[in-house]
C-alpha cells in the first residue's frame, strides 16, 4: 500500500523480491510483542534476515553463514513464545536473531522439499508446507512432534496465514482460500477450506507463461492484502487488498464452504467487487501483520511501508 494515490492486492507461493540494498526475499513476520520485523533476505550469495526494530527505526542485517551460498531461505515465522522458526529447501530450522545461529530441528521428508511455514497463535502450532502430493502439510506444537495434517483433492498449499481467530488463509492454484484446521478429538487433523476470491489468471499458449497468481497473503481485523506475480516466470504482478471475510458456522459448529452454486458465485461476485489494486509493482512483497492484526508491514517501490488501521506511513530506517 502507498500513500493514497495509488491502490494495493494479493500473491501466491514462493517468489523473491527485492527487501533492501543486494537482498531479495520473499516472506516476513512480527515478533511476539510487535516491536520488531524479520524478513527474509540475500546479501550477495548469502542467504540472510534483516531485523527491523520499529521503536528506533533500524535495520540489521543477520548472515545466515550455516547456509551454503546454494540454499536460501524459504519462510520465517514467529511464536508465541518469540521463538523464531524458518524453513529451507531441505531442513527446518529454529534461529537465534541475536547471534544468526541456526539450530536444525528436522529434515524435510524424503523425496520431498520444504516451502512456507506459518504459526497459528489460537491453536499454538506450527505449520510447514511441502511439495509432495501425498503430505503436503505437517504441524507440530513441540519441536519433537511432526504431524500431517490432511488435505484432499488440492495439495499444493501456498504461503499460509493463519489470522488471530485460528481462520486460514492461503492460495492454492493462484487464487485466494479460505478455511481452517480441524480435528476430530485432537488425533487427527485435515483442512476445510473453500476458494474466496478467484484472482488467477489463467492461460495456456506455446509462449511463455503470463499467468498471474497470489503469491503473499497478509490479514488485517478488517482486509486481505494480497501479493500477485508471475507464475512460471519473473516480472510482472500487482499488490492489492480485500475485503476479509467473515467465517460462517453451521449448526456443529463448522465453518460453512458456501457449497451450493448460488451461495458460492455470489461470494465470488462480493469478493472480486471489493477487490483493489494498490499498485502494479510486480517486486512488492515480505507482507507481514503485527499479532494484534491493526499494522501491516510491506516492501513496495523498494521502499519499506508500515500501514496502521489502514494508513500507510514509509519507514525511513537507519543501517545498524
Amino acid at each position: 500500500m502507498k500513500p493514497q494515490t495509488t491502490p494495493v492486492t494479493a500473491v501466491v507461493g514462493f517468489v523473491c523480491y527485492c527487501f533492501a540494498g543486494d537482498c531479495s526475499a520473499g516472506d516476513a513476520v512480527f515478533s511476539k510483542d510487535g516491536k520488531r520485523i524479520y524478513g527474509v533476505a540475500n546479501v550477495g550469495q548469502q542467504a540472510a534476515v534483516q531485523e527491523i526494530d520499529l521503536s528506533k527505526n533500524t535495520i540489521r542485517t543477520i548472515p545466515l553463514t550455516q547456509l551454503s551460498s546454494s540454499d536460501w531461505l524459504r519462510g520465517i515465522t514467529c511464536s508465541s513464545e518469540n521463538k523464531l522458526f524458518c524453513t529451507t529447501k531441505g531442513s527446518l530450522w529454529s534461529l537465534d536473531a541475536q547471534s544468526g545461529k541456526l539450530m536444525k530441528i528436522r529434515d524435510a521428508p524424503m523425496g520431498a522439499n520444504f516451502w512456507r511455514i506459518a504459526y497459528d497463535a489460537k491453536s499454538r502450532r506450527t505449520f510447514v508446507t511441502t511439495d509432495d502430493e501425498e503430505h503436503p502439510l505437517f504441524m507440530f506444537k513441540e519441536e519433537s512432534e511432526w504431524i500431517p495434517v490432511r488435505m484432499r483433492r488440492h495439495p499444493y498449499p501456498s504461503c499460509l496465514v493463519f489470522a488471530s481467530t485460528g481462520e486460514l488463509f492461503f492460495a492454492a492454484y493462484g487464487d485466494l482460500w479460505h478455511g481452517e484446521i480441524q480435528s476430530d478429538e485432537g488425533n487427527y487433523f485435515s483442512l476445510a477450506a473453500y476458494r474466496y476470491a478467484p484472482l488467477a489468471t489463467l492461460e495456456s499458449a506455446n509462449t511463455t507463461p503470463t499467468e498471474i497468481g497470489v503469491s503473499d497473503i497478509a490479514v488485517t481485523r478488517d482486509s486481505v492484502y494480497v501479493k500477485s506475480s508471475r507464475m512460471g516466470g519473473s516480472g510482472e504482478g500487482w499488490f492489492g487488498r480485500l475485503t476479509r471475510p467473515r467465517a460462517k458456522r453451521n449448526e456443529y459448529g463448522e465453518m460453512d464452504l458456501h457449497y451450493e452454486p448460488k451461495d458460492r458465485l455470489a461470494l465470488y461476485q462480493k469478493s472480486l467487487k471489493s477487490l483493489q489494486i494498490l499498485s502494479e509493482d510486480f517486486r512488492a512483497g515480505n507482507l507481514c501483520t503485527s499479532p494484534d492484526e491493526s499494522r501491516l508491514y510491506y516492501f513496495l517501490d523498494r521502499k519499506h511501508w508500515l500501514a496502521t488501521n489502514g494508513k500507510p506511513e514509509e519507514l525511513h530506517l537507519r543501517e545498524q
